[in-house]
């Protein structure tokens, strides 16, 4: 059930060092100083024991997508049972888990080594990303071995990189070439019974061409976060559709994430749109919408006035120039 090759066609380059695994689950103690349920302390990351699936099964064999069925006995109670898929039209490795946990003050983490050098990894938080040193050379590096993230880690150097994405669990380390991502723990104070019992998530492996500032790790973390919702829909409205303008789109700078579309909190015929500049550059974009915007105003977060924007008309379709900064946040009110 482990990860022992992965192999990127188009780039002819083999990812697992020989001799290296990917998914590997790794048990810890998991003994905090102080505050059980908050602190991971670096001294139990010196033993843990592997765990290795006791099952496997094909579930799918393609041709759009194979699927790959494990089970992993974790301890006397405890399971996980795990499906990892490849779809035909992705590079992305899909590995969805279902665990029944049932530890004492353990932690349980998966480890990916890759065949890539960098003396940092990027992590995505709040609007941006922030580096982490991959060693620990002084005494400040050591104290960054776990890392909070929200739905990605990126191991890059010169022309490659690899991402861990994920779910729901954020908590990460790398150290070296190896990644690792914490999936569970089971504190014992202030609550005896915390985290006991059936948990569901998802982690996904991403290996994209050139470094992170040039890959599209921050849009493929979106779509593994937020998948494509189906719902049966008529025929002739699924027709109409598919020519209809889409209600907000971004053009002109790839960097530029739209985030957040809602109703203006003071005024319920205004719709307030946030973006963000993603990777650390400028970025010049234009923001297009189908709706009948009238007016619209630069805001700050709590959407008070900075300034006036200049709407643009094209046929149906109004449009607004925008520029950003490194990490900027824009955040836009359009009087409808």
């Amino acid at each position: 059930g482990q990860l022992i090759s992965l192999r990127d066609r188009h780039a002819e380059r083999e990812l697992v060092p020989p001799g290296e695994r990917g998914n590997v689950f790794e048990l810890y103690d998991d003994v905090p100083l102080f505050w059980d349920a908050w602190d991971i302390e670096i001294y139990n990351l010196e033993k843990y024991t592997e765990k290795p699936a006791a099952k496997l099964t094909i579930v799918d064999s393609g041709p759009l997508v194979a699927t790959v069925a494990i089970e992993v006995p974790i301890g006397d109670n405890s399971v996980v049972k795990q499906w990892v898929s490849l779809a035909a039209t992705s590079p992305r490795l899909d590995f969805a888990t279902d665990a029944d946990w049932h530890e004492n003050r353990k932690c349980l983490k998966v480890s990916f080594t890759w065949d890539i050098r960098s003396e940092v990894a990027t992590y995505e938080t709040q609007y941006g990303v922030v580096q982490r040193p991959t060693h620990r050379n002084t005494s400040w590096d050591l104290a960054k071995f776990e890392v909070c993230a929200h739905k990605f880690a990126d191991l890059s150097e010169f022309g490659y990189g690899v991402a861990l994405l994920n779910d729901c669990k954020y908590g990460y380390a790398t150290l070296d070439n190896t990644m690792t991502l914490t999936l569970l723990r089971s504190p014992k104070a202030p609550d005896a019974h915390c985290d006991m019992g059936h948990h569901t998530f998802r982690y996904a492996v991403f290996p994209h061409s050139g470094s992170f500032n040039e890959s599209a790790v921050v849009q493929e973390a979106y779509q593994f976060n937020v998948p494509l919702i189906q719902l049966p829909v008529d025929v002739t409205a699924a027709a109409s559709a598919v020519s209809a303008t889409p209600y907000f789109s971004v053009t002109g700078a790839p960097n530029v994430v739209l985030d957040a579309v809602k109703i203006a909190e003071d005024d319920p015929t205004a719709v307030i749109v946030r973006m963000y500049e993603a990777y650390g550059g400028h970025a010049n974009a234009t923001l297009t919408t189908a709706l009948n915007v009238k007016t619209a105003q630069l805001t700050n977060i709590l959407e008070e006035k900075i300034a006036s924007a200049d709407v643009k008309t094209a046929a149906s379709q109004k449009s607004i120039a925008l520029s950003f900064t490194p990490f900027q946040v824009v955040t836009l009110k359009l009087k409808l």
